[in-house]
């Protein structure tokens, strides 16, 4: 170490507290050898450093933490014997302190440092607390009330002010402005109660049965303190471990953010792209009829290709929609009703049959020739089949084919609704993600626009009511999607059956009869 740094104010205030620790300790041994109870004075002091080391716990945050047990111990040491004497236990507990976390340190120069300077620091603190002490207890009377108990809390409160205020004055010499002593004061006032409880009550009780009891006394005072610390140890444990828990799922929570922040760019990105073309195609087609009314006997098209559009456009909102609605509250706002789902079922094909028409595409239905019951929310079994027949157009090419059958399975009590195309297919690795929201097969991204929701409304549909959904595809083999959901109670279904008789003509009894009216609940 050279001169130019022993002359800085960070070294000479650490050399002033050691040099002033340094003498309290020397001065304080050399009353050793005059005292009579040497046994009980080292064996407090063993116990001091002792409750120090056990109550050293493991490092929080990469900063060593160690809780000062032995404070209060080496406190009660101070109307037994002399603040000096108090003073070398509070020394030792920090060599204590220091041979555990020395082990941990990278920099044996700053540990030397750390080790001569918290001597320092908690002898020097000790002292001073033990002379407040003194001065109080024969201010007050050491028999009266106020003197047993007055001249405690003074010295804890001196202890620990002064051993703040001294710890910060090395931080700051060491840190530079950016430390400010009284904001930090400030903000572990909090704590001040507590510790003066801990120094008052501990070191007065332990001073108490040293006093009266002697050796035993001072084991049985002793043991619930050295108990607190390990409680403690296991407590700051529990946290670590709570802590790096916590770092965990904060890491997890922020992957998953950035992820769902990918899919909302994502989803923008295409959404943006596909709302552009069909309202890009309106309002050229709109100026065009307007600039020449008489286009459209030419071009009868056009009219087909702006209703084409708008349907796209409603169909995006209804998937935004649709969307919000489960994000609200996590479930589907359901409005049930029994109806009968092949006439629901006929609209939704009429109005998509366009669509398949303007592609050449064939719909052949099955199952459409019968009347099937159902307890069900309306507009959820419309947007079910429109969403998975529109998919099946949308990824289906020119002149190609798509059957939609439905069919009542008696044995497993559901309705089964099925979509088969003759499309592109979906390749076997995105299989399992095509009901992911904002997915979308990379294959296909490019053959239609898409915002990829439709599949992922479709199945929290079918799940809200009480169904699944499944797919079959195999790449330019088509894909087959069949929804399974289950019918109602056979109670409910007999009511239906007898109210149905009483609306229909002759020829629907006779059919209902023969079992050809089947009733489906969700």
């Amino acid at each position: 170490m050279n001169t130019s740094k022993l002359r800085q104010p960070y070294f000479l205030y650490l050399l002033a507290i050691s040099l002033a620790g340094f003498i309290i300790v020397v001065s304080g041994l050399s009353q050793i050898p005059g005292m009579s109870a040497k046994s009980s004075l080292l064996l407090i002091i063993c116990l001091a450093v002792s409750a120090d080391i056990f109550a050293t716990s493991s490092t929080m945050s990469e900063q060593a933490m160690a809780i000062e047990v032995g404070t209060a111990v080496s406190m009660a040491l101070i109307p037994l014997f002399s603040p000096q004497i108090a003073a070398i236990s509070a020394a030792t507990c920090s060599i204590g302190i220091w041979l555990v976390f020395s082990k941990r340190q990278n920099t044996q120069s700053q540990s030397w440092e750390q080790l001569s300077f918290n001597a320092g620091m908690l002898s020097t603190a000790m002292f001073i607390a033990g002379v407040v002490f003194i001065y109080m207890q024969q201010l007050l009377g050491a028999q009266t009330l106020l003197g047993q108990t007055v001249p405690w809390l003074a010295a804890a409160i001196v202890y620990d002010q002064i051993n703040f205020w001294m710890l910060m004055g090395i931080i700051r010499l060491n840190q530079g402005a950016a430390i400010k002593p009284v904001s930090i004061w400030i903000e572990h006032l909090w704590a001040l109660p507590i510790n003066l409880i801990v120094l008052s009550v501990g070191s007065g009780s332990l001073a108490f049965a040293a006093v009266q009891l002697g050796l035993s006394g001072i084991f049985v005072f002793f043991l619930p303190i050295l108990l607190s610390a390990y409680a403690f140890r296991l407590y700051v444990r529990h946290m670590q471990a709570h802590m790096d828990n916590l770092e965990n799922i904060v890491a997890e929570r922020t992957a998953t953010l950035k992820k769902m922040m990918q899919e909302k760019d994502a989803f923008l990105a295409v959404l943006t792209h596909d709302m552009k073309s069909p309202i890009t195609t309106i309002h050229l087609y709109a100026n065009m009829i307007k600039e020449h009314p008489r286009i459209l006997e030419k071009k009868p098209h056009m009219i087909d290709t702006v209703l084409r559009s708008q349907e796209a456009l409603i169909n995006i909102v209804n998937n935004i929609l649709d969307l919000e609605k489960l994000k609200a509250d996590g479930q589907v706002p359901m409005e049930k009703e029994t109806f009968d789902y092949v006439s629901v079922a006929q609209k939704v094909i009429d109005m998509i049959r366009i669509q398949a028409e303007a592609k050449k595409i064939g719909l052949q239905l099955m199952g459409f020739d019968k009347r099937i019951f159902v307890y069900a929310d309306r507009h959820h079994m419309e947007r079910i089949l429109s969403n998975l027949v529109s998919n099946a157009i949308k990824y289906t090419p020119a002149k190609g084919e798509i059957i939609i059958t439905l069919d009542v399975r008696q044995r497993d009590n559901e309705l089964c609704l099925q979509v088969q195309d003759s499309g592109y297919g979906i390749p076997e690795e995105e299989l399992p993600y095509v009901f992911d929201r904002f997915r979308r097969v990379s294959s296909h991204q490019k053959l239609a626009a898409g915002t990829g929701l439709g599949l992922a409304i479709t199945k929290a549909l079918v799940e809200a009511h009480g169904g699944d959904v499944e797919v079959m595809s195999q790449k330019e083999q088509g894909s087959t999607f069949t929804v399974h959901l289950p019918i109602i109670q056979s109670q409910q279904r007999d009511k239906k059956e007898k109210a149905t008789r009483n609306y229909h003509n002759q020829e629907d009894t006779e059919s209902i009869n023969k079992g050809v009216t089947t009733f489906i609940s969700y």
